[in-house]
C-alpha cells in the first residue's frame, strides 16, 4: 500500500509538473503577443521613422493592401540595387483590422523569397499596429524579390459564411515596405534601378517631366513616349506625371527628355552620355533619380525609346524563384486561345482550409479583339477535397469579374477528393482585357451553428485545393468588338498599333499635359508598349483618323458629346460651379525559422485516407440546372426586342472624370476616346485616383465615371457597336465570329433557323412534287 501510494504522489508531482510547464510555456506565448501589441501603442511615432529611412513602399494603393475574408495573401516583387542588397534591410507593415477579428485564431505572417519570417497575432481592433523585422544578411540579392503577406482571421462571435466578409485587416501605404535604415545613396547606376523608385505616400509613382516654357507640341509628344518608356521599364503599376520647368526633389523619378542644347540650359549636359543615350542619374543632394534622354528628330525618338525600354522580360531579371513566380501574374495573365495551365503557374499554391469560406485568384487579360460570347466555354479542372460533415448547401463557386458564373455542389457527407472535376464558365462572362477569376468554396459545418469557443478556433481541415488544378481557354474568336474601353484600359488597343492616333488637348496647361500624360503611360504600362500618338491642339486635325481627346467639359461642344452618347446638359449643369475654377515604435514580430512547403503529393495522400469519393447522387435539380447551362444558357436578355433602348449615359454629379469612346465621324475602324473633367486641374488630381489598380481594373463598356472620393466607377454599356478586323477571316475563326454573333443576337438567330426551315421545307415539297412517285 505504502509502495502504492509513492507511485501516486510521483505521478500527481510528474502531472503537476507537466501542468506548469504547459502554462508556463502558454504563459511566455502570451507574454510574447502582449509585448507585441505594447509596442503598438507609439505606432505614429515609428511611422515618422519608417518615412524618414529609404523604403520601398508596397503600393500601389490601399485597395491592393486590404485583405479581406478568412484567408488572403499578397505578394510583391520589389526590386533591389546592389547597395541595398548590402545593406541592413527590414520588412515594415503597420496595420489596422475589424473589430470582429478574434485575435486569439488569427494571424498575419511575412515572407521574403518562400521564406518565413515573422508571424503575428492579429490584434489592432482598437488601436493601429505594426510587425517590423529585420532581414538576415544574405537574404536579399541584387534584382527582385518576392515579399509575401498572408492573412489568416477568424471572426469572435460569428460562424456562418455571412460573417466572414466582415473580416478584414488594412495594410497602411504610407508606412508598409521593404525598408533601409541607414542606406543613404540607394545606388541608382543603370535604367534597370528604374524598378527601384518607390512608390509615394498615396502607392503612386510620380513622374516629374521637365518641359521648357513655349516647347512645341513636338517636343511634347515626344516627351510624353519616353515617360511612357520609363514607367515601362520601371514596372509603375500606377504613374502619376506632372509637369514641371524643373528638377524638384522629392518622391519619384524626374525625366527631361529634350534636344541636348535643352538639357545643357537645365544644367544636366555633365550628366548626358557622350553617345546620346539615356542615362538614369542621381541628381541633387538626395540622389533623386533622373532620366536623361536627349532627342533630335523622330528618327531619334524611335532610337531613344528602344534603348530605354527592357531589352528582355521583367521577370528575368528577378533574383529568385519566387520573384520570378509572382511576375508571372502580377498585371494578369496574358493568355490566347488553346491555352493551358495549371494552377500552380497561375500562382495559386496547393492550400488547406480549415475555416468556411475559402478564396483563392487570379487575374487574366485576354487579348483586346477577343470577341466575348456564349459559342464556347472556359474550363477549370479541379483537383480538390472537403472532409466529412459539412453542411450539404456546400458549394465551390467560380466568380469571374465579381459575378457568380459557375458552381460545384460539396454535397457527400463523408467528404470526397476528386480530381480534375470540370467547371465550365461561358465565354461571355469574359471581356476584352483584365479579368478577374476566382474560386471559392462555402464550407460550412454542422458544428457552426453552435459556435461555441471550440468552433471559432477549430483547426480541422475542411477543404484542400491542389495547384495540380488546370485552366483550360478554347479557341476564341479574334475580331475586336467596339466600344471597349476595358481594351483600352488594360491593353492600349486600338491606340499602340503602327499609325499614329491624334492626341487632341484644347490648349495646353500643365495640368492637362500632366493628365494626358498619366492616361498614355497607365494604358503604355497595360500594354507594354508606348502609345503611338501625335499631339494637336487643332480640330481640323481630327477630320480623320483615330483619336483621344483630352480636356474641360466646356472645351467641347455638345456634338460631341452626342456623339459619345453622353447626355452634355446633365454633365454641364452638374459641374457648373467647378468649370470655371480650380478644384477645392518599432513593433515586435515573433520570429518563425524557415519553413519547408508541404509537398503536394503528401496532402493528396493525406486527404486520401479521409475521404470517399462520390461519383454519383441522385438529385436532379442541380443537374439540370447545369446542363441548361452549359448546353442551353438562352436568357430573356438575349433577345432584342426585350432589351430597353439605349439611352444617353448621364453621369451623377459626384462623378468628377467620365471616359468614353465611339467610332469616329470618319467612320471604319477609327475610333475616338473623350476624357473630360469639370476643368483642367480636376482633371489632373483626379486622374491621380483614377489610375489606381482598383479602379482602373473597373473600366468597361462604351463609357465610365469616376467618383474619386468613393473610388466607384459607373459603367455604362450600351447597345450597338462595330467591328474592327485584326485577324484573318480564316474559316476557323470565321465560323467563332459568327457562332458568337449569333450567340448574342438569338432573336436573328431564331429568324435564321425559320428562314432556313422554311425554305428547306420548301424545297422538300418541290423535289416530291417532281420526283416523287404517285400512286
Amino acid at each position: 500500500m505504502a509502495r502504492f501510494a509513492r507511485k501516486l504522489g510521483a505521478s500527481l508531482a510528474a502531472l503537476a509538473a507537466a501542468l506548469a510547464l504547459t502554462s508556463s510555456s502558454l504563459a511566455q506565448e502570451a507574454d510574447g503577443f502582449q509585448a507585441a501589441a505594447a509596442s503598438r501603442a507609439p505606432l505614429a511615432a515609428a511611422a515618422k521613422k519608417v518615412a524618414a529611412i529609404a523604403m520601398h513602399r508596397f503600393g500601389p494603393d490601399a485597395q491592393a493592401l486590404r485583405f479581406e475574408g478568412e484567408l488572403a495573401a499578397r505578394t510583391w516583387p520589389i526590386y533591389v540595387t546592389a547597395e541595398q542588397a548590402q545593406s541592413r534591410a527590414r520588412v515594415h507593415v503597420a496595420y489596422s483590422n475589424a473589430i470582429s477579428v478574434m485575435p486569439e485564431a488569427s494571424t498575419i505572417e511575412i515572407s521574403v523569397d518562400d521564406n518565413v519570417i515573422a508571424r503575428s497575432r492579429i490584434d489592432a481592433g482598437s488601436d493601429p499596429a505594426a510587425v517590423d523585422v529585420e532581414l538576415p544578411r544574405g537574404l536579399l540579392q541584387a534584382g527582385y524579390n518576392a515579399v509575401k503577406v498572408t492573412v489568416e482571421q477568424r471572426h469572435r462571435v460569428d460562424c456562418s459564411i455571412a460573417a466572414t466578409y466582415e473580416l478584414w485587416t488594412q495594410l497602411d501605404v504610407a508606412t508598409s515596405g521593404l525598408a533601409f535604415p541607414g542606406l543613404a545613396d540607394i545606388g541608382y547606376k543603370s535604367l534597370d534601378d528604374l524598378a527601384a523608385v518607390s512608390p509615394d505616400a498615396t502607392g503612386a509613382t510620380p513622374i516629374q517631366l521637365i518641359l521648357k516654357k513655349g516647347a512645341t507640341n513636338a517636343e511634347i509628344d515626344h516627351a510624353m513616349r519616353v515617360v511612357e518608356a520609363v514607367a515601362i521599364r520601371g514596372g509603375y503599376a500606377r504613374p502619376v506625371v506632372a509637369v514641371s520647368p524643373a528638377v524638384t526633389e522629392g518622391p519619384g523619378v524626374s525625366v527631361i527628355a529634350a534636344s541636348p542644347q535643352d538639357i545643357a540650359d537645365q544644367g544636366f549636359a555633365a550628366t548626358a552620355a557622350t553617345d546620346g543615350s539615356p542615362q538614369l542619374v542621381a541628381a541633387g543632394a538626395s540622389g533623386h533619380p533622373l532620366v536623361v534622354a536627349p532627342i533630335e528628330g523622330t528618327s531619334k525618338l524611335d532610337a531613344i525609346l528602344g534603348q530605354i525600354l527592357p531589352p528582355r522580360r521583367v521577370e528575368a531579371r528577378s533574383a529568385t524563384a519566387s520573384a520570378a513566380r509572382a511576375f508571372l501574374g502580377l498585371g494578369g495573365f496574358r493568355v490566347t486561345g488553346d491555352s493551358r495551365l495549371t494552377f500552380r503557374e497561375l500562382g495559386v499554391p496547393t492550400k488547406e482550409f480549415s475555416g468556411r469560406l475559402f478564396r483563392a485568384g487570379f487575374d487574366l487579360v485576354m487579348p483586346p479583339d477577343f470577341y466575348p460570347a456564349d459559342y464556347d466555354k472556359l474550363t477549370l479542372l479541379i483537383d480538390a477535397g472537403y472532409s466529412a460533415g459539412l453542411d450539404p448547401a456546400s458549394q465551390l463557386l467560380v466568380r469571374v469579374n465579381e459575378r457568380e458564373a459557375a458552381s460545384l455542389p460539396l454535397r457527400n457527407p463523408k467528404g470526397d477528393l476528386f480530381l480534375r472535376r470540370p467547371v465550365t464558365v461561358s465565354l461571355s462572362a469574359l471581356r476584352p482585357g483584365l479579368n478577374h477569376v476566382s474560386v471559392e468554396a462555402q464550407t460550412n459545418a454542422a458544428t457552426d451553428k453552435a459556435c461555441d469557443a471550440h468552433a471559432l478556433t477549430d483547426v480541422h481541415k475542411r477543404f484542400v485545393l491542389l495547384d495540380s488544378s488546370e485552366l483550360f481557354v478554347p479557341g476564341i474568336a479574334r475580331i475586336a468588338r467596339m466600344p471597349s474601353l476595358a481594351a483600352s484600359a488594360a491593353t492600349g488597343f486600338p491606340y499602340g498599333g503602327q499609325e499614329a492616333a491624334h492626341l487632341y488637348l484644347p490648349h495646353l496647361s500643365d495640368d492637362s499635359i500632366g493628365a494626358a500624360a498619366t492616361l498614355l503611360a497607365r494604358m503604355a504600362v497595360g500594354a507594354r508598349r508606348p502609345m503611338r500618338t501625335s499631339l494637336t491642339t487643332q480640330k481640323l486635325d481630327l477630320v480623320a483618323g483615330s483619336a483621344i481627346l483630352v480636356g474641360a467639359v466646356g472645351a467641347f461642344a455638345q456634338g460631341a458629346f452626342d456623339l459619345f452618347g453622353i447626355d452634355h446638359d446633365g454633365l454641364s449643369d452638374g459641374w457648373a460651379h467647378l468649370a470655371a475654377g480650380a478644384p477645392l515604435a518599432e513593433a515586435g514580430a515573433e520570429p518563425v525559422q524557415i519553413e519547408a512547403q508541404t509537398q503536394q503529393g503528401e496532402v493528396y495522400d493525406q486527404w486520401s485516407d479521409n475521404a470517399e469519393s462520390a461519383r454519383w447522387s441522385l438529385n436532379p435539380v442541380p443537374a439540370l440546372k447545369s446542363w441548361f447551362d452549359r448546353y442551353v444558357g438562352v436568357r430573356s436578355s438575349d433577345f432584342a426586342f426585350y432589351r430597353d433602348a439605349d439611352a444617353k449615359f448621364s453621369p451623377e454629379s459626384k462623378a468628377m472624370i467620365v471616359i468614353a469612346q465611339a467610332q469616329a465621324p470618319s467612320g471604319g475602324r477609327d475610333t475616338w476616346t473623350l476624357v473630360v473633367a469639370p476643368n483642367d486641374a480636376e482633371l489632373a488630381r483626379d486622374m491621380r485616383s483614377l489610375t489606381a489598380p482598383s479602379a482602373w481594373a473597373k473600366i468597361e463598356g462604351r463609357a465610365v465615371a469616376f467618383e474619386p472620393k468613393s473610388g466607384s466607377v459607373t459603367v455604362h454599356s450600351g447597345a450597338g457597336g462595330y467591328f474592327i478586323e485584326t485577324a484573318q477571316l480564316t474559316p476557323v475563326n470565321f465560323r467563332l465570329i459568327a457562332a458568337g454573333w449569333l450567340s448574342s443576337n438569338v432573336d436573328a438567330y431564331v429568324f435564321i433557323v425559320l428562314v432556313v426551315a422554311l425554305l428547306l421545307g420548301a424545297l422538300t415539297a418541290f423535289t416530291v412534287r417532281l420526283y416523287g412517285v404517285r400512286t
